[in-house]
């Protein structure tokens, strides 16, 4: 084929320019491959976070009321759904902690250890202590790791939590570390202590529940509200806000590859542009003696795709390297900021399918107007020029 030849011989031709196209093309697709890897594992990371450190349903109190004072019945009433696993209720407040000098604003949750244990899997969580301590010590609490870290508590410890003008002197039967925000300010109580802590009476702030499969967590928070007027919110519910920032980074990310694509495409077009002024005569030459508009254009396009088979590979592997290299190194992040603990790369085939498609259609699409321009050159005028 009279273009593939005439392209191959002008990529051969200047071998340095073609290195250094390839290299800005492989460049902007290890990128691409890293960027989606590392959206697509902070998704999967914030899902699983959620998933884990979040009840699957919880069931609030009526419009009406501020508590729930039959919790007992919802209990009953939720376990009849063959998906739920586990049913805790919960009473939800603010105090004070103090240890010695140190004093700290804290999240209190009173709950039954057991139903809390199968809910949340805290043992599972657990750095010291045991968590079903707290169903005998009713003057104990298990608090988060960075808490216990900024308050220089350790297990066996006592601290003061205060609310208003009410106070009580808890033991710290253990530590737990969940890798989340909750670390800095969760403090676990028994549900009667946390009850007279806040001068309530039998009452809780919430119900929730734990699925075998979190995906019914919609129907049956459908369902219990329609049946009840209890307010009752899946986890998709309760977490809306923070699908809708993943949403919105997610098409911040979607500027950020097209902003990519446009700057590799002007490196190409560029180069291609350069052998194009310095092949001017020789294209005059090809015209005079009878090659068509056509066949030039078709030069210069596949001159331009011809760079994307090596440019798409090269760059799929640094990326694939790049993305080896994060995971290895398990780089820790502030996960009050970031809401995960560790950067993670999810890497999956369709995310090099696409680097593959920008590279070919940046290749494409960035020799066009080069190509175009060549097409129109009059021959006598290209022949004269040196």
């Amino acid at each position: 084929m009279f273009e593939l030849t005439v392209a191959s011989k002008h990529i051969l031709g200047n071998p340095r320019m073609a290195f250094f196209t390839v290299l800005s093309v492989a460049l902007a697709v290890a990128i691409i491959v890293v960027m989606m890897g590392l959206m697509g594992g902070f998704k999967e990371e914030v899902i699983r976070n959620t998933l884990e450190n979040n009840p699957h349903l919880v069931v609030e109190p009526k419009e009406d009321e501020k508590e729930i004072q039959l919790y007992r019945t919802i209990e009953q009433a939720l376990r009849q759904y063959p998906a739920v696993e586990a049913v805790s209720a919960r009473l939800k407040g603010k105090a004070a902690a103090k240890h010695r000098d140190k004093v700290q604003g804290v999240d209190i949750l009173g709950v039954n250890p057991e139903d809390e244990e199968g809910l949340m899997r805290v043992g599972e969580d657990t750095v010291s202590g045991d968590f079903l301590d707290l169903k005998f010590r009713r003057n104990s609490a298990f608090i988060g790791s960075a808490l216990a870290e900024e308050m220089n508590l350790t297990s066996g410890e006592e601290m003061t939590l205060i609310r208003q003008n009410r106070s009580v002197k808890v033991r710290v039967a253990g530590i737990l570390k969940t890798g989340t925000s909750l670390d800095k300010s969760l403090v676990y109580l028994p549900l009667q202590t946390c009850q007279d802590l806040m001068g309530k009476g039998d009452v809780v702030s919430e119900v929730a529940a734990r699925l075998s499969d979190f995906g019914q967590a919609q129907y049956i928070a459908a369902d219990f509200n329609a049946r009840t007027r209890y307010v009752t919110k899946s986890w998709e519910d309760a977490n809306r806000d923070l699908f809708k920032l993943i949403e919105t980074q997610s098409w911040f990310a979607l500027v950020f590859y097209v902003l990519i694509f446009i700057i590799a495409g002007f490196g190409i077009a560029n180069t291609m542009i350069m052998i194009i002024t310095r092949r001017t005569k020789e294209i005059g030459i090809m015209m005079a003696m009878g090659a068509r508009r056509l066949a030039i254009m078709k030069i210069f396009i596949i001159e331009s795709v011809i760079l994307a088979p090596p440019s798409a590979l090269i760059g799929c592997l640094v990326g694939y390297l790049t993305a080896q290299l994060i995971m290895s190194y398990q780089i820790e992040v502030p996960s009050e900021i970031y809401m995960v603990s560790r950067m993670t790369v999810e890497i999956k085939p369709e995310h090099y399918i696409y680097a593959v498609l920008f590279s070919i259609a940046v290749n494409l699409m960035a020799g066009i107007y080069p190509a175009w321009k060549a097409s129109r050159m009059d021959p006598v005028e290209a022949i004269a020029k040196v």
